[in-house]
């Protein structure tokens, strides 16, 4: 079996990066945020460019990535296993409509300007104790030097982002069916669940193993990413 990983909105290879280290077995970074995917075939057309369609995979997913994994997973017969880490669940139109998330998104963007590296590392870590050199690299990676304006910017191209948000509604993904692929769903539990995640969570399907972590929060994967593919491998192991 081959593993891929698919990031979050915002992440890079560096995010994985401790959580590989974990894992017992090789697994191959996937970024579809640097590229234009504007229909459910473009996504298919990227995910097969970049893997193996002839052996047995297992794709492990973060955030939006749960949601172009699910897709996948339900149009592709070589993923036997998809692993969803708080994504491709929710019907987003039930948080926020599609014109509110871009305007979000572009301001949030906007936002993120900094005269320095240093700055820009500072602002992402907030309040955060002792941070790894791993997530210090993540968000350095995050960002890249404007020689015109002369600050460090997110780097991201907004309308390749504006592209995969559009793209996730048409997917429909937390709907799509996935009668031959083992799932698992590992996210976050909160003391105080906003009403349209604990509904979603509530809908998940029986068959999906779900596994609910006390005291993290939405990228747990880098917080404790031992206990993460120590899950991940016992399921595995229980399904084989």
């Amino acid at each position: 079996m081959k593993f891929y990983f698919i990031g979050g909105l915002g992440s890079n290879e560096n995010h994985m990066s401790e959580f590989a280290h974990c894992f017992p077995f090789p697994i191959t970074y996937l970024d579809p945020y640097k590229l234009k995917l504007e229909s459910p075939q473009d996504l298919v057309d990227w995910f097969e460019a970049h893997t193996d369609s002839n052996t047995k995979t297992c794709i492990i997913a973060h955030s939006l990535g749960g949601d172009l994994a699910r897709y996948l997973a339900s149009n592709m017969s070589q993923i036997t296993n998809l692993v969803l880490l708080d994504g491709g669940y929710l019907d987003m139109k039930h948080i926020l409509s599609l014109e509110q998330e871009i305007e979000e998104t572009l301001a949030y963007l906007k936002q993120q300007v900094f005269p320095s590296l240093e700055e820009a590392v500072a602002s992402e870590l907030g309040d955060t104790d002792n941070p790894s050199p791993a997530t210090i690299k993540a968000i350095q990676s995050s960002y890249r030097w404007n020689p015109d304006l002369h600050h460090y910017e997110l780097d991201f191209d907004s309308q390749a982002v504006l592209s995969l948000l559009r793209l996730r509604r048409e997917l429909r993904s937390f709907q799509a069916p996935l009668i031959d692929t083992k799932v698992m769903f590992i996210g976050p539990k909160y003391e105080e669940e906003p009403e349209w995640r604990a509904r979603a969570l509530e809908n998940l399907d029986p068959s999906i193993k779900k596994v609910l972590l006390k005291d993290l929060g939405h990228d747990f994967y880098t917080a404790v990413p031992e206990f993460v593919s120590k899950e991940i491998i016992n399921w595995i192991k229980i399904c084989s």
